[in-house]
């Protein structure tokens, strides 16, 4: 049985299908939560990105980008009550939503602004032991929030051992790979020590151009050995998303070209032509 929700915008569609509630953005399914527990979803990315706890144990300040029907900021806020979430969304509508249709609380602990993270990043005076970027135009993220001079920017408002994760769509290696290998030597180019975890590819999911990859970027001193201990004891018993002991086998380890891809940029303003001042005057 499928039942369709009104939403106060066009473009976001709110469908329960099969014990499911899903948030569609245009063509993109955004969010989804399980009618029978409310802080559980069928979005299997979303548990990856608790990653960010196994590199910042002690986390208590953490911002997000992009909120979508609040999926991980429902998880993060219930598992982790030390936490205080900053989250911004460009879309008021999107806040309405979550709200209305997929629980997400009201409490002082969830701080919401309206705005673009971008901005916010770049006017915030906190800093954050927790940023999470998972934020899409349909199905890309948008381009200012990948840049380099972007992530500078949100590495100095990172606390000291602070970590970055992303969710990016799209496959790593082979066909369609250009756009994460370029965002990919871009972080390399501002972080110590990039992770790259590739949601459920130890079952044998074969790669696709839609796949779900999370990157973890940090200054931190963490060796890959312990980052996948604190993994496999669910940093001490910390982090309850199912299966998480597990997503160390999803490590990506193999070298990823970037030789022939550029480093993500602003786009630089165009450059002013001046006049001949030597000209005939009548």
């Amino acid at each position: 049985m499928t039942v369709d929700h009104p939403t106060p915008h066009p473009d976001l569609s709110v469908t329960d299908v099969g014990g499911v509630r899903y948030l569609r953005h245009k063509r993109t399914r955004q969010s989804s939560m399980l009618l029978s527990d409310p802080f559980e979803t069928d979005f299997e990315y979303s548990a990856y990105l608790h990653v960010t706890v196994a590199v910042k144990p002690e986390a208590t300040r953490v911002l997000v980008i992009g909120l979508g029907g609040g999926m991980l900021i429902k998880r993060m806020w219930r598992d982790y009550p030390r936490m205080h979430l900053d989250v911004v969304e460009v879309d008021e509508a999107v806040v309405q939503v979550a709200r209305d249709y997929f629980g997400l609380p009201e409490d002082e602990r969830i701080n919401i602004v309206h705005g673009e993270g971008r901005r916010f990043v770049g006017e915030a005076a906190s800093s954050y032991d927790i940023i999470v970027v998972d934020a899409f135009d349909d199905d890309r993220i948008p381009r200012p929030l990948t840049t380099e001079e972007f992530l500078r920017q949100a590495r100095d408002h990172l606390a000291p051992d602070g970590v970055i994760a992303y969710n990016f769509i799209g496959p790593v290696q082979g066909d369609y790979s250009r756009p994460f290998r370029s965002f990919h030597r871009t972080a390399a180019n501002v972080w110590r020590r990039v992770w790259v975890f590739r949601v459920k590819m130890a079952e044998g999911r074969l790669p696709g151009p839609n796949d779900n990859v999370v990157l973890v970027a940090t200054d931190a001193e963490l060796p890959t050995s312990e980052l996948l201990d604190r993994i496999a004891n669910r940093v001490g018993g910390q982090v309850s998303v199912p299966a998480f002991e597990t997503f160390g086998e999803d490590l990506h380890t193999r070298p990823i070209r970037t030789g022939d891809v550029p480093i993500i940029t602003d786009p630089r303003p165009p450059r002013r032509t001046s006049r001949s001042r030597g000209g005939r005057t009548g």
